[in-house]
């Protein structure tokens, strides 16, 4: 899953927003559970969104034993250094929470976070083994719109493995490459 952007500023959205979440978790019942950033909706989130997600890791991680894993997005992030602090590591106890780009050779998967620096992420997915499946919360030129908009320098050239991505809010595959989107509106106007 990703990009639920928890919100507690507009009132009920987010014990709406948590509430979905673990009813999803009691029906579905997985063995792993990976979020790919985004989780929370404003850089500095409140306590109130903090413990709304911990409640969310307590049930895929205490109830349903499942591994969880979070990807840092740019909404998780302290500030656009790419220095990987965010308010995410609090749940280090009970999740996985990749901060900087990590490969788990077990599971052959590579997790990739937001960068403010493309070339970081290009580096990154070049690193990635071959039979490896990639997991990151970034974008690529075009996949905005149907018209080509080009606010990223990745090109889908620079995916040679399956990859599934986070960040943009709508749905599409083209090539080796989901995008996930969110299943929440980010547009309270």
């Amino acid at each position: 899953i990703t990009d639920l952007h928890l919100n507690s500023r507009v009132p009920g959205l987010l014990d709406a927003q948590v509430e979905c979440l673990c009813s999803i978790l009691g029906t579905e019942q997985p063995d792993e559970v990976i979020v790919m950033g985004d989780v929370f909706m404003h850089r500095k989130p409140s306590p109130r969104e903090l413990l709304g997600f911990g409640k969310f890791i307590d049930k895929a991680y205490d109830e349903l034993c499942a591994k969880v894993c979070v990807l840092r997005g740019n909404h998780d992030s302290e500030n656009k250094s790419d220095d990987g602090i965010t308010a995410l590591s609090v749940y280090k106890d009970k999740a996985k929470i990749v901060t900087q780009t990590w490969f788990d050779y077990k599971t052959k998967r590579a997790f990739i976070p937001h960068y403010e620096n493309e070339d970081t992420i290009k580096e990154a997915l070049a690193r990635v083994p071959k039979d490896y499946t990639v997991f990151g919360h970034f974008g690529y030129a075009g996949c905005l719109n149907s018209a080509g908009d080009y606010d990223f320098s990745l090109g889908l050239d620079n995916f040679n493995n399956t990859t599934y991505l986070g960040h943009i809010h709508k749905f599409s595959q083209k090539g080796k490459v989901t995008i996930l989107g969110t299943p929440y509106s980010t547009n309270y106007g």
